[in-house]
């Protein structure tokens, strides 16, 4: 017999109401919010200031400038590879209180420093301290969060990392320019501070919240639930990956991370050159907000991101996404004014905004849920890589084009992504 009306009614909202009885607002989401959001902070209040900061306090020249940069995403890099292991060996949370306490006395080592050598130390060594917190923090907050909600919690959980690209920029920025500079490594370290102590409040995770975390500890696997669609009816040729390195890497994500691989370079040059370049061009007032407008625009873009991704495919979303960093990168080349610059920050904000989340859905959507975690480590290991190498390029190109003739000229790069994406995709490799 057919259930009644009533009956067939009655079970969306129960099931909406067992829903609402499981919060995602717990004690250990708050916390772990503020942690990954101070952490985030101390990594952007210096990111975006110290390629400027090297050749000001130490004369270097730009390439060396760049090499400082550079060398902590090098560091955030090879953490990855140590952050499973050291869970395993020492758990979660002491993991993540280590790499935060040593982030925090990183940040304190370069008002130590006398030479730029003694800084690509630190930078070396802040990257990895860094990398191993950034890896396990996240894990923190979604230990209590319920299996339902679990990715509505973490899109949630992405806004600390939005409000840090936004805030840290112009901490950084305005700090860089007083007459205290060292104040800058004072608030990077206070900032890891907090970190650790949001984390020391949480407590120990039960044991059983704990595996479960563990199985979800890369701190940007932040969207799984948005990676389930499969836009290509054909599917992709998923790529086989040897099992001595399938704890560390998902090659099927390789060739979507290479496509964004080719967006994170424009980025690093962005991060790297947007604090030299606006104290060159006279743009230092709106450069102080510029990742302001770039994080607005990348938090409006996500809910027409998401609506398009599930409805038609990658292709409307990342094409578009290179284009329009594309544009903004020339824009922000010949930008003569404030209103230019931050024009450029809007464009480029859009197209990182459509070029992330829809890359990291890509690197997932055929895989099963045991190796997302793994598969999005991969996506960003490939982001990670490319702003390390960039600062070290483009440093060598600076000197004989300007930053204006970098910019400009990295729109062949934007070019270079669509065609990447197209080749890639007509050989259903994406």
């Amino acid at each position: 017999m057919l259930p009644s009306v009533s009956h067939v009614l009655a079970l969306p909202r129960l099931q909406n109401a067992a829903t609402r009885q499981e919060p995602i607002l717990t004690r250990s989401f708050a916390l772990g919010f503020v942690a990954s959001f101070a952490l985030r902070a101390n990594l952007f209040v210096l990111s975006v200031v110290m390629c400027a900061y090297c050749m000001d306090r130490y004369g270097a020249d730009v390439a060396s400038a760049s090499a400082a940069c550079g060398i902590f995403t090098i560091g955030c890099l090879a953490a990855r590879f140590l952050g499973g292991p050291a869970t395993d060996r020492l758990g979660l949370r002491a993991t993540t209180l280590a790499g935060l306490g040593l982030t925090c006395a990183s940040s304190l080592l370069y008002l130590a420093a006398g030479t730029l050598d003694a800084i690509l130390a630190i930078r070396l060594v802040h990257g990895l301290c860094y990398g191993v917190a950034s890896t396990t923090v996240t894990s923190i907050a979604s230990a209590d969060l319920p299996e339902r909600r679990h990715g509505e919690g973490m899109g949630y959980f992405m806004l600390s990392v939005t409000l840090a690209s936004a805030v840290g920029p112009l901490l950084g920025m305005v700090l860089s320019a007083g007459p205290a500079s060292d104040l800058l490594f004072m608030v990077a370290a206070g900032l890891a501070a907090v970190a650790m102590a949001a984390t020391a409040l949480t407590g120990p995770l039960p044991a059983d919240e704990a595996r479960e975390a563990t199985a979800l500890e890369d701190v940007d696997s932040l969207e799984p639930g948005a990676s389930s669609v499969d836009f290509d009816p054909a599917g992709v040729r998923l790529l086989a990956t040897p099992r001595p390195l399938a704890r560390f890497l998902e090659c099927s994500a390789l060739p979507v991370g290479a496509v964004a691989f080719v967006g994170y370079l424009i980025y690093g040059a962005v991060s790297t050159y947007l604090d030299p370049f606006a104290s060159q061009a006279g743009l230092m007032g709106a450069a102080s907000v510029f990742f302001v407008v770039y994080a607005l625009t990348m938090l409006a873009t996500r809910p027409m991101t998401a609506k398009l991704l599930d409805t038609r495919g990658p292709a409307p979303l990342l094409v578009p996404g290179f284009v329009a960093m594309g544009a903004g990168i020339v824009v922000m080349g010949m930008a003569a004014n404030g209103a230019a610059l931050l024009a450029a920050a809007a464009l480029i904000g859009y197209g990182m905004g459509a070029i992330q989340p829809t890359g990291l859905a890509m690197a997932t959507r055929h895989l099963d849920r045991s190796r997302y975690t793994v598969a999005n480590a991969t996506f960003y290991m490939m982001g990670d890589l490319a702003c390390g190498v960039a600062p070290v390029i483009f440093g060598l190109i600076v000197p004989m084009v300007g930053y204006r003739g970098l910019f400009c000229g990295l729109v062949l790069v934007a070019a270079a992504g669509v065609a990447l994406f197209e080749g890639l995709h007509r050989k259903r490799l994406v």
